[in-house]
């Protein structure tokens, strides 16, 4: 019998580069939510001893590239279960947004497994797998919200009070992370943006990569939020909001404007992923 999972997408609220390391990869840290817009990962058992993998809709990406692939080969390679698995990841989140969606479906993939082969791995365990996979992905195997610290790979739990609804707005263009990265360290000690309540150190990096951005935070401003920020390196947004009906609302009138990009209300999530069928 299979299993499925929903592989959360997760909101930066906040980001704060505290420093650089000596190769290069930078420090921050960052308070993150998860949040109710998901991709689905199926796992299906195989008589055959492989993986296989099929995206929807087709991503073409190269399986030594793709991190559901990665998370799969690693636990195959060090537990060698004795059948195969097929892997169907069904994609929601955009990608190229900052929303997290690659590693939450790699996370997801490490619990799934973890269950359909019967490593009996625990979280701490999985957590370990996850940080070789990439800095994002520990993440969706704890509770959330959490301060994201290091590179991203250390987490303690957080006790802010987080808002029950976000509307995110996705440009119809992505923000390259190494290159938003590249352009912050070109900069000035920047003002983070863009606000006051929802800070992040790579916006002005982001705007100077993408100006138009400006443009999408500008649209989601003075429609009942509690405040605007970009999630990540971009180049999604949200605007947060005290309740659902509010955000709605904003999303109609937004939808009115004929604003482009893509817009999703979302509610937070206790962690980053869920299992649908166990």
């Amino acid at each position: 019998m299979g299993l499925a999972l929903k592989a959360y997408a997760k909101l930066n609220l906040t980001l704060e580069i505290t420093g650089r390391r000596p190769d290069g990869y930078h420090t921050l840290k960052s308070l993150v939510v998860a949040v109710d817009w998901a991709d689905e990962v199926h796992l299906e058992p195989i008589p055959r001893r492989r993986i296989e993998l099929r995206c929807m809709p087709d991503l073409h990406i190269p399986h030594g590239e793709n991190l559901v692939y990665r998370a799969a080969e690693l636990l195959w390679e060090r537990f060698f279960p004795r059948g195969g698995v097929r892997i169907v990841l069904l994609k929601d989140i955009p990608m190229g947004a900052g929303l997290g969606g690659g590693s939450s479906d790699a996370a997801a993939t490490l619990a799934g497994l973890n269950e359909l082969w019967g490593l009996g791995l625990s979280d701490e365990e999985l957590r370990g797998f996850a940080r070789e996979l990439g800095a994002d992905v520990p993440f969706f195997l704890g509770e959330s919200p959490a301060w994201m610290e290091g590179i991203g790979d250390v987490l303690r739990p957080a006790a802010e009070e987080i808002p029950p609804a976000f509307l995110v707005l996705v440009p119809p263009f992505p923000c390259p992370t190494a290159e938003v990265y590249r352009i912050y360290d070109e900069l000035a000690k920047p003002e983070p943006g863009p606000s006051e309540r929802f800070p992040n150190d790579l916006w002005p990096a982001a705007v100077r990569l993408r100006p138009e951005l400006s443009r999408y935070a500008e649209a989601l401003r003075g429609l009942g939020e509690v405040g605007v920020g970009m999630t990540g390196s971009g180049s999604a947004l949200f605007a947060a909001f005290d309740g659902e009906d509010v955000a709605e609302w904003a999303m109609d009138e937004l939808l009115e404007r004929g604003v482009e990009g893509r817009l999703k209300l979302v509610r937070p999530r206790p962690r980053g992923h869920d299992f649908l069928v166990k």
